[in-house]
């Protein structure tokens, strides 16, 4: 929500953002610089922090200057230090994220460009063929979301760019979204093969892929839970973590990737699942010590990669399709919505960040549905 009258807002990625007129205005427009924080009063501050001081020379430099004095600097440079910047300010896994677009899209193909060469022509031509041919010609193209992000990232570091005055206006950005991707759902046979095979097995592994269909975590929420995580009081499982395998970004000569525990993405994916009370006993019957791992049973966490592995098998061993792991919280979702519930709470559960999201992904009308929707109108014939 904005803070009306202090030009703060909280923005869809869960940050807060402020803005501040910086420098002398250019051609009659105004200059803004923007502040961002995870906190209202961390961006407030900040907002406060830069209006505040005496340092003309601060603002001169954020300034905007004028079109003549764009900077000879390249995308690669400026690049260097705008992940500077974003380091301590992102979560571990957001800065991995970043390297990894940068270093296999971004900057092999506009690195050693300009600044002030890289118009919106050029950064769309970019996308556009990233989006038919991926990084090279031949290779597969990329995902709609994946084009998504590196726009993104550009425009991040484009806005950096502007607002140290190493560009004089930000380049327009516009590739053609595609389709939403098909939501891949287990049949109600299929789910029922699923939970009887597991209920049979009843191994720790087990009780997370139905703790999943019961709930539907994502792969590294469930992979993180730990006994502790489970609310005896409220019969209800708190969601405070995930598990993730990301690049190691250090230059420390160690392994290319590592294992992170950390805090989900965003706000709205800590949240907490009540249970109904039979599927809640269900599970805390299984109960192991507080800092074991529901997947494993030990102390010892299972990580995604293997997740996935041990579910394929566990799909050929109930003859079911070879669906993702992530179809299981599709199918959660899918079955709250055939059962009614209302899409507030669903987008709760599933800890999206609005109710859009869910909307998009799972509210699809059957033609059954339309048709009985229709006949409750008047009609011309009696």
């Amino acid at each position: 929500m904005a803070r009306h009258g202090e030009n703060i807002r909280k923005r869809s990625d869960g940050r807060w953002e402020a803005r501040v007129i910086q420098g002398p205005a250019v051609n009659g427009k105004t200059n803004y610089k923007y502040i961002y924080g995870h906190t209202y009063c961390e961006v407030l501050q900040k907002k406060q922090a830069y209006e505040d001081t005496d340092c003309e020379q601060l603002k001169k430099r954020d300034a905007v200057l004028p079109k003549e004095a764009d900077s000879d600097d390249t995308l690669r440079e400026v690049t260097e230090e705008w992940l500077e910047t974003k380091k301590p300010n992102v979560k571990e896994s957001t800065y991995a994220n970043y390297t990894v677009a940068i270093e296999n899209h971004i900057l092999p193909a506009l690195g050693d460009m300009a600044l002030k060469e890289l118009d919106s022509a050029q950064l769309n031509a970019y996308l556009t063929e990233q989006k038919v041919h991926g990084r090279c010609i031949g290779e597969e193209p990329l995902s709609d979301k994946a084009i998504s992000d590196i726009k993104s990232i550009l425009m991040q570091i484009l806005h950096y760019a502007h607002s140290c005055g190493k560009i004089s206006q930000m380049p327009e950005c516009a590739v053609p979204s595609g389709r939403q991707p098909e939501i891949r759902v287990m049949t109600r046979k299929e789910q029922h093969r699923m939970e009887e095979l597991a209920v049979a097995e009843d191994t720790p592994f087990c009780h997370g892929v139905l703790l999943t269909l019961c709930a539907g975590l994502r792969i590294g929420e469930v992979c993180a839970l730990q006994w502790k995580d489970f609310d005896l009081l409220n019969e209800a499982v708190h969601i405070t973590k995930t598990i993730m395998r990301i690049k190691n970004v250090g230059n420390d000569g160690s392994a290319k990737t590592k294992v992170i525990i950390s805090t989900p993405k965003t706000e709205c994916s800590l949240r907490t699942i009540p249970l109904p009370e039979a599927t809640f006993q269900y599970f805390i019957s299984h109960k192991r010590g507080d800092e074991d791992y529901l997947m494993t049973g030990q102390s010892r966490y299972m990580e995604p990669r293997v997740c996935r592995e041990q579910y394929k098998s566990l799909l050929r061993r109930a003859g079911i399709s070879d669906y993702t792991y992530h179809t299981l919280r599709h199918t959660f979702a899918t079955r709250c919505v055939e059962n009614n519930m209302d899409i507030k709470s669903l987008s709760e559960i599933m800890g999206h960040s609005n109710i859009k999201i869910t909307m998009q992904r799972y509210v699809h009308p059957s033609m059954d549905t339309k048709r009985n929707q229709l006949a409750k109108l008047p009609s011309f014939i009696n």
